[in-house]
C-alpha cells in the first residue's frame, strides 16, 4: 500500500511539472505571435517622410538701405559733378517671392525701391536732388528649405534684370548754379545682384531675415541731353555703378 502511495505521488509531481512547462511554452508562442505596437511601425516612416519634405513657397518683405554709387564725376559739367559728388545712402524696402522646386534650389523674383531727397547750397543759390532707384530682378536662390531644417538657414542668390534710375535736380537758380537749363534723368539699365544672408526660424510659418547683403551692379548706357547746356550737349557716358544693398525683415512660408 505504501508503495502505491509513493508511486501515485511521483506521478502527480511529474504531471504538475509537465503542465508548467506547457504553459510557459504557450505563453512564449502567444507573445511571439502578437503584433508590435502600431507606433513602432508609424514612427520611422513618418520621420522619413517629414525629412523628405521641403517648403515650396517663400515670401520676404522688409526694410532696405542702399549705398548708391551716384553720377558725380560722370558728366561733362563740373558744376553738376560737384553737386552729385557724394555716395548717398538711399532708403526703402525690398520684396521677394521664391518658388522652391528642389530642397536646396528655388526660382526667385526680387523687387526693391530706394529713395532719397538731398538739399544743396552754393554761392549762387540752393536746390534739391531727388533720387529714385528701382530693381526688377530674377534668378536662383540656394538654401536649405527642409521642413525639419536647422534654425539658422544661410542662403545665397544670383539675380539678373533691369534697374530704373530717376535723378532730378531742382532749383529756381538752376542756370546760375549749374549752368544748365534742366537736369532730369530717367533711365532703364541692365542690373545684377549677387549676395545672400541668413534667416532665423521662429516657427513653421515665419522666419526672421537677420541680414541680407547684395552687390548691386547697374550697367548704365550712354546718354546725351541736347539743349540742357547752353549751346552744348550734356553727356553721361557708359559706366558701371557698384551699389551695396542691405535688407532685413520677415520671411513667410
Amino acid at each position: 500500500m505504501k508503495q502505491l502511495l509513493i508511486l501515485a505521488a511521483a506521478i502527480l509531481i511529474c504531471a504538475s511539472a509537465a503542465s508548467g512547462q506547457s504553459d510557459t511554452a504557450g505563453n512564449l508562442m502567444v507573445s511571439d505571435s502578437l503584433p508590435a505596437p502600431a507606433d513602432s511601425y508609424k514612427s520611422a516612416p513618418a520621420a522619413q517622410a517629414r525629412s523628405g519634405e521641403y517648403k515650396k513657397w517663400e515670401f520676404f518683405g522688409g526694410y532696405s538701405a542702399m549705398s548708391f554709387d551716384n553720377l558725380g564725376g560722370d558728366t561733362n559739367n563740373a558744376a553738376v559733378n560737384d553737386v552729385l559728388d557724394d555716395k548717398n545712402t538711399l532708403r526703402g524696402f525690398n520684396l521677394a517671392l521664391t518658388y522652391n522646386f528642389h530642397r536646396y534650389i528655388g526660382v526667385k523674383f526680387d523687387y526693391s525701391l530706394h529713395l532719397r531727397e538731398d538739399n544743396f547750397s552754393r554761392t549762387a543759390g540752393s536746390g534739391t536732388i531727388d533720387t529714385t532707384v528701382q530693381n526688377f530682378l530674377g534668378g536662383i536662390q540656394f538654401k536649405n528649405n527642409s521642413e525639419d531644417g536647422p534654425r539658422f538657414k544661410p542662403f545665397a542668390h544670383a539675380l539678373f534684370g533691369v534697374a530704373t534710375q530717376k535723378i532730378d535736380i531742382d532749383s529756381p537758380q538752376l542756370p546760375a548754379l549749374l549752368g544748365v537749363n534742366d537736369f532730369s534723368i530717367n533711365e532703364t539699365s541692365f542690373s545684377m545682384a549677387f549676395g545672400g544672408g541668413v534667416d532665423i526660424k521662429l516657427n513653421d510659418r515665419f522666419d526672421v531675415r537677420a541680414g541680407q547683403i547684395d552687390w548691386n551692379i547697374i550697367r548704365r548706357g550712354d546718354q546725351q541731353f541736347p539743349g540742357v547746356l547752353p549751346g552744348q550737349t550734356l553727356v553721361l557716358p557708359n559706366t558701371r555703378q557698384d551699389n551695396l544693398r542691405l535688407s532685413i525683415g520677415i520671411v513667410i512660408h
